[in-house]
């Protein structure tokens, strides 16, 4: 009874303590955006806003759906407030007012708040991390990401992992069903990124492994834990079974990291042994003259990992489904694949086969403007300020809707029409700077937009060469949900057809 009434007292002034902010900011967050903004009507009620429609046990399906729609109410507005309780969060769906975040010279560049949620796993690292120590990481890691050599030793590494994938994608072809292909993508791009990043093989694609599947658990916890408020105080997340059950998984993705970062280290110093160089070396390289310790070096290896395996493995399932749509465009892409490897449907890829694959490339871009994979990045304003005759609060939270702004039909006509010729060179030129921006834009981009392009590529030219496919399905099939990548609430289905 006593242990009780404690967690009950502990909890009120938790709540207190933690919401007394928060309502001196927002009576002053309410008053100058009323003036400024439009809030939906829709299901916004006194106080609390658009909690109930947006909160919690709702499903993701229904959450992403609910905030198309408060974006929808007023489609010729670039920014509408959207009030979650307290907290109003500012969503930009059109090009207007992008360049206050996403120009060179920025000064609204660290992450929202709820970006905080990610603290446990990633700590400090690169998408997290702000000012100084932002700058010095980016730093440091930005020049393998343009390593010719490093991306070279990838494509190997892609057309290994591939040579184990594409048994399990023939047994499928064999069996002649329609079927999700995600499993098997997931599974490749995990392996992929495991080697390419840290070393490490986990034959994710034919074994059971323990640390992918609490990536993938954590992932979905830490998405549901975002849309409710009241697990955001850590001791309150802290007592709940969800809590605890984040906790056992992060002791798990920790535990395995460092192990692989010590090994690494081990034989980075090692004259003895020869290995391909992965992107946690060129950190252990740095580790003396930029003063990293293993920590520094951990939560960089377990960013790349959060954000090099599901943004990658999303974007190719989409884009099988959207090329097994369209006859036409898939015929020109096996075209082009036939031009460039001189009609060898099983040579594996190079790098300057890469080179080539222009319409492929359309392709790929098509399907990042239609779909996506990261739909929301979020800003917190650094400091209050006007532009364009709007006032902007210091500390609020700004929601960058890019699966919105990449349909605004300003800059794509015709906009839900899946057309790759929206990216032949010519076009791309006149397009505005912030019209398309799957890897946000500015200096905050995604570091790792060219290692995925290449990825994509190479996966892609190679099913292409080998399988014809298709589907019973229809774009209409495609239900947008969110869990901080973006998903398909539905399953989409593709059936492929074995060219050899």
């Amino acid at each position: 009874m006593i242990t009780i009434c404690l967690i009950t007292i502990l909890i009120i002034i938790s709540s207190i303590l933690y919401l007394y902010k928060p309502i001196r900011k927002f009576i002053q967050q309410k008053t100058i955006y009323s003036k400024c903004f439009k809030t939906p009507k829709s299901n916004c009620i006194p106080l609390f806003g658009h909690f109930f429609l947006l909160a919690g046990q709702v499903s993701k399906r229904e959450h992403y759906q609910h905030l198309l729609k408060l974006c929808r109410e007023y489609p010729q507005e670039p920014v509408i407030c959207v009030w979650f309780f307290l907290w109003p969060f500012l969503a930009f769906t059109r090009v207007d007012y992008l360049e206050i975040f996403l120009a060179a010279n920025s000064k609204h560049t660290n992450k929202s708040p709820d970006y905080a949620l990610l603290d446990d796993w990633l700590k400090t690292g690169l998408l997290i991390s702000s000012g100084k120590k932002w700058k010095k990481r980016r730093r440091i890691i930005t020049p393998s990401f343009h390593d010719t050599n490093l991306l070279a030793n990838c494509i190997d590494t892609f057309n290994e992992q591939l040579d184990i994938g594409l048994k399990y994608f023939q047994k499928l072809a064999d069996q002649e069903i329609e079927t999700d292909l995600y499993p098997l993508i997931s599974s490749w791009t995990l392996d992929v990124i495991c080697e390419t990043a840290m070393g490490k093989t986990v034959r994710a694609q034919t074994e059971e492994s323990e640390y992918v599947k609490a990536v993938v658990r954590i992932t979905e916890i830490i998405a549901l834990r975002m849309r409710s408020p009241w697990l955001w105080p850590r001791p309150i997340f802290k007592l709940s079974a969800l809590g605890r059950e984040h906790d056992h998984l992060l002791n798990i993705i920790h535990k395995f990291t460092r192990q692989v970062v010590e090994d690494r280290i081990s034989d980075f110093s090692s004259t003895h042994v020869r290995h391909r160089m992965a992107f946690l070396d060129t950190l252990i390289a740095n580790m003396h003259d930029e003063q990293m310790s293993i920590d520094d070096i951990q939560e960089e290896v377990d960013t790349f990992m959060f954000a090099g395996h599901d943004t990658t493995a999303t974007a190719l399932n989409f884009a099988l489904f959207m090329i097994a749509l369209h006859q036409d465009i898939q015929q020109r892409l096996f075209e082009e694949m036939q031009k460039i490897f001189e009609n060898d449907n099983e040579r594996p890829c190079t790098f300057d086969d890469v080179k080539q694959m222009d319409y492929l490339e359309c392709v790929i871009k098509e399907t990042l403007r239609l779909s996506p994979s990261v739909p929301i990045i979020g800003r917190e304003i650094q400091e209050t300020f006007q532009y364009n005759g709007k006032t902007f609060v210091k500390g609020t939270s700004t929601l960058i809707f890019i699966y919105e702004i990449h349909r605004d039909p300003q800059h794509f006509p015709e906009p839900d029409k899946f057309d790759p010729d929206r990216f032949l060179p010519e076009l791309v030129q006149q397009q505005h700077p912030y019209a398309y921006i799957p890897f946000s834009a500015g200096s905050r981009n995604c570091i790792g937009q060219r290692f995925a392009l290449l990825e994509e590529k190479v996966f892609l030219s190679t099913i292409i060469r080998r399988f014809y496919l298709t589907t019973s399905q229809s774009y209409e099939d495609f239900v947008p949900t969110e869990q901080i990548i973006l998903r398909s609430d539905n399953v989409l289905k593709v059936k492929l057809i074995s060219r050899i």
